[in-house]
Order: C-alpha cells, then sequence, then structure tokens
C-alpha cells in the first residue's frame, strides 16, 4: 500500500494528462534493501568520481591562471622557449589579456629555436588581439612594427603601424625612436629632422646628451647611423663591408618584401642616381611601374626620383610631363628641389628656379648643400644678378670649408663622451658656424648643465 502511494505521488499527472517527470529521490521506497546498497555504493562511486575531476578541474584552473605569472618568471631570465607552455595555458582561460598576449608575441619573436614564419604568423596573430582601445595597444603597435621590419623586412607596414600608435600616444618615445630609424633606413634621413625633434623633447634630461649625438651621426654619418642595424638585420656581414654596397642590399630586400610599396623602389633608384648610375635607375623604376597600383606612382618620393632620373638621362618633355601628376598643394624641400630643376633645365626659367632653389635651401640640409646653392647662383647669373650669383658662391665656399671630412670626423670621434662640457662647447660651436642655431642652443644647454654638476 504505502509503495503504491509513492508511485502515485511521483506520478502525477500533468494539465495534458501524461505522467509528470519521476523524481530521483521518490524511488527510494521501490528498491529492494539488496539493491540500494549497491545502488549506494554506486553512487558513492560517481560522488567520488565528480569530486576528483572537480578536484583536477580546479588545479588546472589554478595552473593555468598561474600561467602569466610564470611566464614572466620566465622571461626575465631570458628562458623564451619555455615561456610558450604557461602563456599557452593562461591564454586559453584568458584569449583576450593585452598583458599575456604582449609576452606571448615577444616569447615567439625572441625564440629562435622556431621557424621563422611561426614566429612572425604566431606573434602577430597575438598582437591583433589587442585592441587600439585596450590598455596595451601602444606596445602592441610598436611591437607590430618590429616584427614586420625586423623579420618580414617591411619597412612600410612597419611605419603604419607606428602611425597608428602616434595617434593613440603622442608622447610615446619609443615609437618616435623607431619611425626615426625607419626614415633612415629607407633613405629618407634628409626627412627625419621634424622626427628628431619631438623624440629629444620627449626623452629625459639624462638622455638628451646622446640623443644629440645620434642626431650629428644621423645628418653627417646616416650609414654609420644604422650600421648596428644593418648588421642585426644581416645586411653587413663584416665591418669592413662599403657602407654603400650595405645600403645597396637593404634596399633591394625591402623592395622584395614589399613590391607595391613606392618608398623601396624609390630608395633604390636614388641611390643609383647617388652612384651617377642613372641608367641602372631608370631600369628600377620601369620595373617598379608595373608593380605599383596607379594610385601609389603620385607618392612624391618616387615621383621626384623619376624626374631627376629623366633629367639626369636629358629627357627633359618626359620629366616636365611626370612632375606636373605632382599632387597639389605641394610643399617640401624634396617637391622645391625637383620643381627648381624642372624650371631650370626643361623649361628654362631660371628667375623661378631661383625662387624654388631658395625654398629648398630654407630647411636641413640646405645648410650645407652646397649643390644647391651652386645651381642657385648660376640661375642668378643667368637673370644678370652677378652680384646674387657672387654672393652664392661665396657661400659655397664658406661651406665646404666648414665641414670638411676630417673636421667631421674629428667632431664624431669626440662624441664618446656627449656630455663633456669641452665636447658640447665644440658642437655648439661647429652648429653655429653652419647657421643651425636649435642644434647649436641644445649643446650649449649639455655644457652648462654639465659645468653645474662638477
Amino acid at each position: 500500500m504505502r509503495q503504491r502511494f509513492l508511485l502515485k505521488a511521483c506520478l502525477q499527472e500533468n494539465e495534458t494528462g501524461r505522467p509528470a517527470t519521476v523524481a530521483p529521490f521518490c524511488f527510494a521506497g521501490l528498491v529492494p534493501r539488496e539493491s540500494g546498497v549497491k545502488a549506494g555504493r554506486a553512487r558513492g562511486l560517481v560522488l567520488g568520481a565528480l569530486g576528483l575531476a572537480t578536484l583536477a578541474v580546479g588545479v588546472l584552473w589554478v595552473a593555468a591562471s598561474r600561467g602569466l605569472a610564470t611566464a614572466e618568471g620566465l622571461a626575465r631570465h631570458g628562458l623564451w622557449e619555455d615561456v610558450h607552455a604557461p602563456i599557452t595555458r593562461y591564454l586559453w582561460l584568458f584569449p583576450d589579456d593585452p598583458r599575456a598576449n604582449l609576452l606571448a608575441a615577444e616569447a615567439l619573436v625572441k625564440d629562435d629555436s622556431l621557424p621563422l614564419v611561426k614566429r612572425i604568423t604566431e606573434s602577430l596573430g597575438c598582437l591583433a588581439r589587442i585592441p587600439d582601445d585596450s590598455s596595451g595597444a601602444v606596445a602592441a603597435r610598436i611591437a607590430e612594427a618590429r616584427v614586420k621590419l625586423f623579420l618580414r623586412y617591411e619597412p612600410i607596414a612597419a611605419s603604419r603601424s607606428l602611425e597608428r600608435a602616434i595617434q593613440l600616444d603622442p608622447s610615446a618615445l619609443e615609437l618616435r625612436l623607431l619611425l626615426w630609424k625607419l626614415l633612415e633606413l629607407t633613405g629618407r634621413a634628409e626627412e627625419a629632422e621634424e622626427t628628431f625633434w619631438a623624440s629629444y623633447e620627449l626623452s629625459p634630461d639624462a638622455e638628451k646628451p646622446r640623443r644629440l649625438r645620434e642626431w650629428y651621426v644621423s645628418q653627417f654619418f646616416p650609414l654609420t647611423s644604422t650600421a648596428e642595424i644593418d648588421r642585426l638585420m644581416g645586411f653587413r656581414t663584416t665591418a669592413s663591408e662599403a657602407g654603400t654596397a650595405v645600403e645597396m642590399k637593404r634596399f633591394q630586400r625591402f623592395r622584395l618584401a614589399e613590391p607595391a610599396e613606392p618608398v623601396p623602389h624609390a630608395a633604390l633608384a636614388e641611390f643609383f642616381l647617388r652612384e651617377n648610375e642613372p641608367e641602372l635607375a631608370f631600369e628600377v623604376l620601369d620595373e617598379a611601374a608595373g608593380q605599383i597600383p596607379q594610385v601609389q606612382q603620385t607618392n612624391p618620393f618616387i615621383l621626384g626620383v623619376v624626374v631627376e632620373t629623366l633629367l639626369e638621362l636629358g629627357e627633359t618633355e618626359p620629366a616636365r610631363e611626370t612632375f606636373e601628376r605632382w599632387p597639389q598643394p605641394a610643399s617640401g624641400r624634396r617637391y622645391a628641389l625637383v620643381k627648381g630643376r624642372v624650371l631650370q633645365e626643361a623649361a628654362e626659367d631660371a628667375g623661378a628656379a631661383a625662387e624654388a632653389y631658395r625654398e629648398a635651401l630654407s630647411t636641413w640640409p640646405g645648410e650645407i648643400d652646397w649643390r644647391t646653392m651652386n645651381r642657385l647662383a648660376g640661375c642668378l647669373a643667368r637673370v644678370g644678378d652677378t652680384e646674387g650669383a657672387a654672393a652664392e658662391r661665396q657661400l659655397v665656399q664658406q661651406v665646404q670649408d666648414r665641414i670638411p671630412q676630417d673636421r667631421l670626423q674629428a667632431l664624431l670621434d669626440g662624441l664618446g663622451t656627449p656630455d663633456d662640457p669641452l665636447v658640447a662647447d665644440a658642437m655648439a660651436d661647429f652648429y653655429r658656424e653652419i647657421g643651425r642655431p636649435r642644434e647649436a642652443d641644445a649643446w650649449a644647454g649639455v655644457a652648462s648643465i654639465a659645468r653645474e654638476g662638477r
């Protein structure tokens, strides 16, 4: 009777007239005693297994959640091969953690035992999981730039990552320094002044003498400025290798890595122009025309090199037509130089050419650009301004007297101790002589601080 009552209670019909689901506890009274003992043992085994599984999951969770701390400890000792396992466990739990993704990317990049393709693709994958609105966004974009430049040899892709980082945090010193180096590596050291001064102002006072030294090297010894990076990237194989050979290899490698980008092609072509080989420059540019998208072919760097190459080959009319494709409004030293040459050699308008040359000489390295000063002198003579032409030629001689190679080398040799007041005085005097007051004042400040500290 008791059993029937319990069964009836367990099988209460629902509104449809069908039996409701039987609750497990309702069968307690229906199980014979012997069967109940066995069932109890089974439940005990199940509960024990569940307990062990729960314990195991808990242990794994704790181990995984501590993976970041473990990985950071290994990273501090440079054990990059051992970082992967704990950081992977941690990212399994927290896949979007910026700090963990940055560390995972760093470990991939620095672990030379891994295949290069794996290091590149997986590190960029980790960094891509750090959005621009996260706390680690700037560091991630800088890390992306480093991977693209130093492992994929893609300076233009790297510069785009840096431009994103600058938009996020214009005060980040590291990205300014890297952008400055990118300009040097792609043959655009003359365009680095604004980037340099930004990095200088962001540098701690203790680092400013070193920054000024780096700027001097960049201005007057650009191949020395990039020598260490050239060695690390495999462009310089011996210390005695000629700088021009290293530079050519670098430009060729960048060109192969980014064939659709105009800057690497322009850098290599301009290199051949400097080596007085305009035919080789033309070959580079002719090949580039079939690789660069039409929209990119009016990039000011490559457009300027194309015009100068045509002028060197005596193709004045094609040079003039190419110059007319320059996007407007246009400004800057490169534009003014090319405009001056087109007006002087293709249009034979010496007066207008002189104005363009004056504009080009107004910004660095115009203060020491004696070749353009000679062009200006020639234009002034052509329009009958003999006095102005004579003054320009006199200025050319003064510049050449102020920057002989032995003096530049002596100044460089002294920069092993840039915070020495006598060294700083010599640098201030030099910059004052060549008409660079901002650098002169900065070096004078270094000398003053050094003397106050003694």
